[in-house]
């Protein structure tokens, strides 16, 4: 069975093998060192991913995105909380 490590775990370790490699902080955090290198290789292909979407859409074009998307959340929450009440409503009236 394998250990699950925690994002800050990940972090921490990503950061050690940065400064004393791979092998060292291996032995030293006592994580399987092809579990490092996984975790290398997935960083390095996020990293990639968000320096891509930052040229294509510029911090600006982030921005916007995210005030879009929090204003969309916001209506759904508005939907789910209106249609609760309605739930709410017909499980009374049914119960009279």
């Amino acid at each position: 069975m394998s250990k699950r490590y925690t994002e800050e775990e990940r972090r921490e370790a990503l950061s050690m093998a940065k400064e004393v490699g791979v092998h060292g902080t291996s032995q030293r955090m006592g994580i399987n060192k092809d579990t490092l290198y996984t975790w290398q290789s997935k960083a390095k292909h996020r990293s990639k991913e968000v320096e891509a979407v930052l040229e294509e859409k510029g911090p600006e074009g982030l921005l916007r995105e995210n005030e879009a998307l929090k204003k969309a959340l916001k209506e759904k929450e508005e939907e789910v909380e209106i249609l609760q009440d309605a739930l709410g409503f017909f499980v009374e009236r049914r119960k009279k």
